[in-house]
């Protein structure tokens, strides 16, 4: 199993939510000054508390441990 990384829900302050650390998860502005919204590979959206920049970096560095560990081996996929 990834990584899981642990984030505040801007919707729900004092609430945690979790998100897997995937490579081709998307990171944007949040719809409020601090806040990130994540979309997973699978599509789901969490709005979370922090600069989208961190948030982002806090994701990939993860994701990138997991892989270098084996702990997440990713299919290779093709380009089409």
């Amino acid at each position: 199993m990834a990584d899981q990384i642990r984030f505040e829900d801007a919707e729900n302050p004092g609430t945690q939510v979790t998100v897997e650390a995937d490579p081709q998860a998307a990171v944007n502005p949040g719809p409020r000054p601090g806040t990130a919204v994540v979309i997973t590979p699978a599509g789901r959206r969490v709005c979370v508390v922090g600069d989208y920049r961190d948030v982002q970096v806090k994701l990939q560095a993860a994701a990138a441990r997991a892989h270098e560990t084996g702990e997440t081996p990713r299919q290779n996929t093709p380009v089409v």
